[in-house]
């Protein structure tokens, strides 16, 4: 009788299921165990279906937020309430990653969130994002709130940019308008680009503030009225 070698299978059990349910991604700690993930918290828990459908920075954010407030059990920390509640939130193209990561290799909220924004935030989007922040220029029908408004949202759908402070401010004011740069500088005293940062955005939030006021749709009917009036009148 042929011995038996342990690694030498039938050929029919490579079709075979493997005992017992796959191994999660997450590893459940003491303090995950604790926590009964209710269906009331379901229904506001934000879902990530996948990269062609939601900003995973958006999805990260409002998610923390909203286990931010939940109750938790003693012993349990918002980290625990986060990975105990993570594999309810993603769905579609997104649990079929998580399905795929390698089991046991989660153990706290930053390992899910390096490997999270790594396949559906990758460096390349990163980049491509920031070349479109660092080219983004002001329209000529764009007033300087709308500008710096378009730009923060860009910005703020791309934290991951690396760019400064500064660097974010002056690409700002080099892509003005040459009415709105004449404004900003006329508001600094000086040349705009050589002012500190912390100058520089008390200088532009005071002009934005004013910019909004003067700008709001009252106001613009009020200035056509007005216009329209001394023209009629130069017409007399």
């Amino acid at each position: 009788m042929a011995a038996i070698i342990e690694d030498d299978p039938e050929i029919g059990s490579l079709n075979a299921h493997l005992n017992g349910e796959s191994s999660s991604a997450i590893v459940i700690t003491p303090g995950q165990a604790g926590i009964e993930v209710k269906n009331n918290v379901l229904v506001v828990m934000p879902h990530f279906y996948g990269r062609r459908i939601y900003n995973p920075y958006e999805f990260l954010h409002e998610f923390c937020k909203r286990c931010g407030i939940q109750r938790r059990p003693a012993g349990s920390t918002e980290e625990d309430h986060r990975l105990r509640a993570l594999p309810f939130a993603l769905k579609g193209e997104a649990d079929t990653w998580c399905m795929q990561v390698p089991p046991n290799s989660i153990r706290k909220w930053i390992d899910f969130r390096s490997v999270f924004l790594d396949y559906f935030f990758p460096a390349t989007s990163t980049n491509a994002l920031k070349k479109e922040i660092q080219g983004a220029t002001q329209e000529d029908e764009e007033t300087l709130s709308q500008y710096w408004g378009r730009l923060k949202g860009m910005l703020d759908a791309c934290p991951n940019n690396r760019m400064t402070e500064a660097e974010i401010y002056n690409n700002f004011y080099e892509r003005m308008t040459p009415v709105c740069m004449d404004l900003v500088n006329s508001a600094s005293g000086e040349d705009f680009s050589r002012l500190r940062v912390s100058e520089a955005k008390r200088i532009l939030s005071r002009l934005i503030d004013a910019k909004k006021d003067y700008d709001s749709p009252r106001t613009t009917i009020l200035r056509r009225v007005t216009v329209n009036a001394a023209s009629e009148k130069n017409l007399v």
